[in-house]
């Protein structure tokens, strides 16, 4: 006798998505899966452009929050409406193939992350960009090829591998144990969450599973999102015994200190503004691939930097706001 099939409820937390929502749930409604074992359950996270409008042309279920509420609330709306124990949650962004839920149902375990294809971008642009800070921060283990060996994400190695809530499959249970007790648009969003499910059990990551990204590639889109992940960012990893907090704390001191100086005497400014240019020099060097890529370090680093700075400035305002 054939083993019966899980049902899956897929979640697609979305603010203002228009832009690939179409292509997202044109592949979720038409996954090769029995149509019965599967939802597709929507959530507007008080878009204003056309993501309500363009939901509504697809067998799905529509839900809308009202006024924006963050990933969080979005993703617990949908798990909670679900009719399924078993959630699938799919970016706007995420464009799975055909066979996703099939696949996810052969390898039967959960938590499960599959792949993401690595965009190498041209020789130009932050796709480019992008793929070289994530080749160097998460090497070995990106990009991955569809036949390298699968792995579970665990405390000992979670801070070194890729991982994100853009397509995730997850027992509704585990996962709602797992949201943080206080939140709001400055908490983490998908590492904090991510962490708290691997002290309960592995995330199973598997190449052999894989989905589309659509990558941003405009400056009027990338640095708007990279300014919004600071904060995020920032919640995890520089509070108090966070991986970075002490690095944190000695880029504040360097700040303080260079404005000191050039308080006392302007020509003093020329140090820091050295330290910089010497850091961007080291930077380019570790993260080229090729020659065309000094160029792409360049001229897309320090935008992007600057973007996600200033995202962490405001969530540290956001703190010293909230103690206050």
């Amino acid at each position: 006798m054939a083993e019966p099939l899980t049902p899956y409820s897929v979640i697609v937390p979305v603010y203002n998505g228009a832009e690939t929502l179409d292509a997202c749930l044109t592949a979720l409604t038409g996954q090769d899966y029995p149509r019965e074992s599967f939802e597709v359950i929507v959530v507007d996270d008080g878009s204003t452009d056309e993501t309500a409008r363009i939901a509504a042309k697809f067998s799905v279920r529509l839900i809308s929050i009202g006024s924006n509420q963050g990933r969080i609330v979005a993703r617990n709306t949908g798990a909670e409406a679900a009719r399924f124990e078993t959630l699938v949650f799919n970016d706007a962004r995420v464009i799975p193939g055909p066979q996703l839920l099939a696949q996810v149902s052969r390898r039967a375990y959960q938590p499960l992350m599959p792949d993401t294809d690595a965009d190498e971008g041209d020789r130009w642009g932050y796709a480019r960009m992008f793929f070289l800070l994530r080749s160097r921060y998460y090497a070995p283990y990106y990009p991955a090829s569809a036949d390298a060996e699968e792995y579970l994400i665990t405390p000992g190695n979670f801070d070194g591998v890729p991982k994100g809530t853009g397509c995730l499959v997850c027992d509704r249970a585990l996962w709602l144990q797992s949201q943080p007790a206080v939140y709001d648009k400055f908490t983490s969003d998908d590492t904090l969450i991510l962490r708290k499910i691997v002290d309960h059990r592995p995330i199973l990551r598997t190449p052999s599973i894989r989905v589309g990204y659509c990558q941003r590639t405009m400056a009027s889109r990338v640095l708007p999102h990279v300014l919004q992940r600071g904060p995020l960012f920032a919640d995890f990893y520089l509070r108090p015994g966070g991986r970075y907090f002490i690095l944190y704390a000695w880029m504040w001191g360097f700040l303080l200190l260079s404005l000191l100086l050039v308080g006392l005497n302007p020509r003093f400014g020329a140090i820091p503004a050295g330290l910089i240019l010497t850091a961007l020099a080291g930077a380019t060097v570790y993260l080229s691939q090729r020659w065309s890529d000094i160029l792409v370090v360049a001229v897309y680093l320090p935008t992007i930097v600057a973007a996600f700075g200033l995202g962490i400035l405001k969530w540290q305002l956001h703190q010293l706001f909230r103690k206050g």
